[in-house]
């Protein structure tokens, strides 16, 4: 078993997706990726993680209903939410399960703080076992 915290990481672009999991994977962290919300949920059905991150699925006028499904099968998971669309969209993002806002752009070593300071510091926050690091999901 892989005793290193696991991030999930839910980012449609692959390009962000491997910039960011690259990172967090040399800071130490081993990183899972999903396309969407969708193959999100469909990786935490199977696996623990310590920490979700994951990129806006604005979709209509409704901003959390793609992700309400990811956060409610967060199990207690922090959750952060990276977006490039207006703060103000995302404003009230704690009133909707998230523990911090990074919007986009961000400085990737602001990145590793704020997982750093948000990722529960425990013994079992999030080993994950048989999935592939850096295996990118198609978009569910």
């Amino acid at each position: 078993m892989d005793a290193r915290p696991t991030i999930l990481l839910v980012e449609d672009d692959p390009s962000i997706a491997a910039l960011i999991g690259d990172v967090l994977t040399d800071e130490g962290y081993r990183v899972l990726l999903a396309a969407s919300p969708t193959v999100g949920c469909t990786i935490l059905a199977a696996f623990r993680v310590g920490l979700i991150l994951t990129d806006g699925f604005r979709c209509g006028n409704d901003p959390w209903a793609p992700l309400a499904p990811l956060v409610a099968r967060a199990g207690g998971s922090p959750v952060i939410l990276c977006s490039a669309h207006s703060p103000t969209v995302y404003a009230d993002h704690a009133a909707h399960g998230f523990a911090a806002l990074l919007p986009k752009p961000f400085d990737l070593d602001g990145l590793v703080a704020l997982v750093v300071s948000v990722l529960p510091d425990r013994d079992d926050a999030g080993t994950a076992t048989g999935a592939g690091v850096g295996a990118v999901l198609p978009k569910g």
